[in-house]
């Protein structure tokens, strides 16, 4: 475990130290987070990463969809996470943000998909500090990229890049171009919402490609389709950008807003 600094509180908002443990340990944490949140409560900033490897699957996914064979030879850890989505990989490339707001926040809406769009806009600016220029998804960009699973020459590449979380854009995310850079999910409950981001500081296909690619012709699809679409900020500043960094830069666009 590593601490990016000491407990902190800001006038609005109250911040965990970062933690680098055990992915298991990162979701237990998510869910004590969305659990224990109340009306009133200050919103909590978790930072997160996973110390080794591993891969998590979304809410409805299987073991079954992974391949067996790259499964065994690789040994990853396997993990289930409560919201939707589909697989991330997990590690030292990934930094994880979880953002618990309570019900009565002013950034809980009740349209759910608006809901990422103030996410969208943070994450941006804090990446603009980086020197990073990205640009948050439009819901007429998802839409057209959706599209392409019901054309008969795109449906089987997109059918399949999509098993991976950072295969497909969603509303609000955060993109160079076309390739995702921050993706999202949510959890919400009755007494809050449970806001995650995941900020690709590395980006390598070729485990993901392993892993939910059964045949020669999918592990190829992914292991070239996945870098047209994602992008991680280390090429895009070029060069290494630590999690300390970016930690820095988010809180500073965060705090200086007042909500």
């Amino acid at each position: 475990m590593q601490n990016h600094s000491p407990y902190s509180l800001q006038t609005n908002w109250r911040v965990l130290p970062f933690c680098i443990a055990d992915q298991q340990q990162h979701i237990e944490q998510s869910e004590r987070l969305l659990a224990e949140i109340g009306p009133g409560d200050l919103p909590v900033l978790y930072w997160s990463r996973a110390e080794l490897e591993g891969l998590v699957l979304g809410f409805s996914q299987k073991h079954e969809m992974l391949n067996p064979s790259a499964l065994a030879m690789l040994k990853l850890p396997i993990y289930h996470r409560r919201a939707g989505g589909t697989t991330v990989l997990v590690g030292p490339h990934l930094l994880s943000l979880d953002v618990a707001l309570p019900a009565d926040h002013p950034l809980v809406l009740s349209d759910i998909v608006e809901s990422y769009r103030w996410f969208g806009e943070a994450w941006r600016a804090a990446l603009a500090r980086l020197g990073v220029e990205t640009h948050i998804v439009p819901i007429r960009e998802v839409r057209e990229q959706r599209a392409l699973l019901k054309q008969e020459n795109t449906r089987l590449r997109e059918s399949v890049l999509r098993r991976a979380c950072y295969g497909s854009l969603s509303p609000y995310e955060v993109a160079a171009e076309q390739r995702k850079v921050v993706g999202f999910d949510m959890i919400r409950r009755r007494a809050g919402s449970l806001l995650q981001a995941g900020v690709l500081l590395h980006w390598d296909t070729e485990i993901l490609a392993q892993l939910l690619g059964h045949t020669l012709e999918e592990q190829e699809i992914l292991r070239k389709g996945l870098v047209e679409r994602a992008v991680g900020i280390d090429t895009l500043a070029g060069r290494v950008v630590t999690a300390k960094e970016v930690i820095l830069a988010f809180e500073q666009v965060l705090f200086s807003v007042e909500i």
